[in-house]
């Protein structure tokens, strides 16, 4: 089917080197698209991609450094822009230390609004939607 095909489209993946990102960066190599895949720890996203079949780009996307190696390392068009990366920290509440939370904040909320934010200029403008007929 056409109509959903990523045949020849560019997809990133952050946290993309294990768990659910690894998952669908696979299913989108499998399904024909070039992949790239972040994720912070170098030799685990050289690994994955490696093992994928994608490109892979360690970047810490907390960081303004970060964002733009992954952004400059994505050639052509963007077609798909999955942010997965994400962070977790097992507190409860009224023990959870605010450089915790400043962690959190900076790869879950901050990292997925400037990588966005970055990579605008290269999304690659979506085609009118046509349904073909029965």
């Amino acid at each position: 089917m056409t109509l959903f095909s990523v045949e020849g489209k560019t997809v990133v993946v952050t946290g993309g080197s294990r768990g659910i990102g690894r998952m669908i960066a696979a299913g989108f190599v499998a399904a024909g698209a070039t992949v790239y895949i972040s994720a912070r720890k170098t030799a685990e996203v050289d690994k994955a991609a490696a093992e994928l079949g994608c490109t892979a780009v360690p970047a810490d996307l907390s960081t303004p450094e970060g964002v733009d190696a992954l952004a400059e390392a994505v050639e052509g068009p963007v077609h798909v822009l999955v942010n997965n990366a994400g962070a977790t920290w097992g507190a409860p509440l009224e023990e959870y230390p605010g450089h915790a939370f400043d962690k959190l904040w900076g790869i879950n909320v901050k990292g997925v609004f400037h990588l966005t934010q970055r990579l605008l200029p290269a999304c690659a403008p979506r085609p009118p939607l046509t349904i073909p007929p029965e």
